[in-house]
């Protein structure tokens, strides 16, 4: 299997060097027939994070705690265990065990800042890339994404706007659901 293939080199190229950040991450979206909800808190080297998912008709909850390590190229690698459900009205409820990892980055640039997350998760076999900007001291982002599972498929474009404190307003169109949504975050990394 490619993925695994993939996580194991990545395995390899990672050492144990300086801690990563503490923060708390928040983000919080409502569309016309979706919502969504993720948290991500890091203490030291340890990453809790959960992620709901509302849609007409059920919804998705994936748990996570991930083991970060550095990377030599500036990159935050995190692996460990989660546990996924799954509740459909009409359904039998399903539960599932996996492995989660993630591949991040911030950086600071000339003009402002750029992030990329890459993340796989075996639990229905999803996946997702994200890229974002900050454009300096206007408070203004964008971000672009993608992201897939034997489920779900779509790509989305954000617009982001920060405020003073850790508080940005997101509003974006996710193009294969042909729908905008709204929302925000709280970032304290």
């Amino acid at each position: 299997m490619k993925i695994t293939a993939s996580l194991g080199a990545a395995a390899l190229a990672i050492s144990p060097l300086a801690a990563l950040a503490d923060g708390t991450f928040v983000q919080i979206e409502q569309a016309n027939t979706t919502a969504g909800a993720v948290l991500a808190v890091t203490r030291d080297r340890l990453n809790y994070g959960g992620i709901v998912s509302h849609w007409d008709g059920g919804y998705s909850v994936v748990g996570s705690v991930l083991y970060g390590f550095d990377t030599p190229f500036g990159a935050n690698f995190k692996v460990g265990p989660a546990l996924g459900a799954v509740f459909k009205d009409g359904e039998e409820d399903s539960y599932e065990l996996g492995v989660r990892a993630s591949l991040d980055r911030w950086m600071a640039t000339d003009w402002g800042s750029f992030y990329y997350l890459a993340e796989v998760n075996s639990i229905d076999n999803s996946w997702f890339l994200l890229a974002s900007s900050g454009w300096g001291e206007t408070g203004f982002g964008t971000e672009l994404s993608t992201g897939g599972s034997d489920s779900y498929s779509d790509t989305t474009l954000a617009v982001t706007k920060h405020y003073d404190g850790p508080v940005s307003f997101r509003a974006g169109y996710r193009f294969e659901s042909e729908e905008f949504f709204i929302g925000f975050s709280v970032n304290t990394f």
